[in-house]
């Protein structure tokens, strides 16, 4: 079993696909997945209701929410 962890970020100067790198998650007690969107690219994904937005509605356990 794994753990995917979403994190919603103000802005970012690395591309997506790099952004988890910096992350050292090897601590953690099971193997774990790390997106980490900014809050445009978080926008638009809610605004197109794609499948994978889908899913988080239905699944997420939001852990920390910032107001």
């Amino acid at each position: 079993s794994d753990v995917d962890l979403l994190a919603i970020v103000a802005d970012a100067s690395q591309p997506f696909e790099r952004r988890a790198l910096d992350w050292d998650l090897s601590g953690l007690p099971v193997p774990a997945d790390l997106l980490i969107y900014t809050e445009r690219e978080w926008q638009r994904m809610l605004d197109d209701r794609g499948a994978f937005v889908r899913m988080l509605a239905r699944e997420a356990v939001w852990v920390y929410v910032r107001d």
